[in-house]
């Protein structure tokens, strides 16, 4: 149905012009608030998340400490044992060493030279012995100087005539060197 106003027209109502620039800047505004408001959400989630990961690797952290300690020990429990197994090999290498020494001496032994005492002090070896005379002693000496690879500088401390039960005899003193890792 058509309308038709016959009012005259200085008794129309007259409506206000609508103001668009309000319009648009109320609405800009609305605009622009809602998006602060999704901003500050969207802001503390992400806080939230941080601070959750940051827990996260905290806890981890003391976790890997904890790792790093035991680790730490156990480094130390396997230097104290690899220096254990070093002392060990060394004391088997030299286990053999005493003997082939003994047995480097008897070999070299005269028959008319007996030995008294011999004592070892690091790599110096000293014997005393009694022999019937200084040729024998010399040819102790030539003997451990020449027949064994584990036994260098031979040398003669002292040689002296003495007595024993009545049979007059010589009482010597020889010094000579152990060879590095041979015994």
């Amino acid at each position: 149905m058509i309308k038709i106003n016959l009012l005259p027209r200085e008794e129309r109502v007259r409506r206000a012009p609508v103001n668009t620039t309000l319009i648009l800047a109320a609405a800009g505004a609305v605009v622009l608030v809602l998006a602060m408001a999704y901003g500050w959400y969207w802001l503390n989630g992400e806080v939230g998340r941080l601070q959750a990961s940051l827990q996260q690797t905290q806890a981890d952290l003391k976790r890997f400490e904890e790792m790093a300690k035991q680790v730490d020990r156990f480094r130390q429990d396997k230097a104290r044992l690899e220096e254990k197994i070093k002392v060990i090999q060394t004391l088997v290498t030299a286990q053999g060493g005493p003997v082939r020494i003994l047995d480097e001496v008897s070999k070299a032994l005269p028959n008319e030279v007996w030995l008294t005492a011999m004592n070892r002090t690091g790599k110096r070896l000293e014997i005393s012995g009694i022999a019937f005379s200084n040729f024998n002693v010399a040819t102790l000496m030539t003997s451990l100087g020449k027949a064994s690879d584990l036994l260098s500088s031979v040398d003669l401390v002292v040689s002296e005539k003495t007595q024993v039960e009545g049979v007059p005899v010589e009482k010597f003193t020889i010094t000579m060197e152990v060879k590095e890792g041979k015994g």
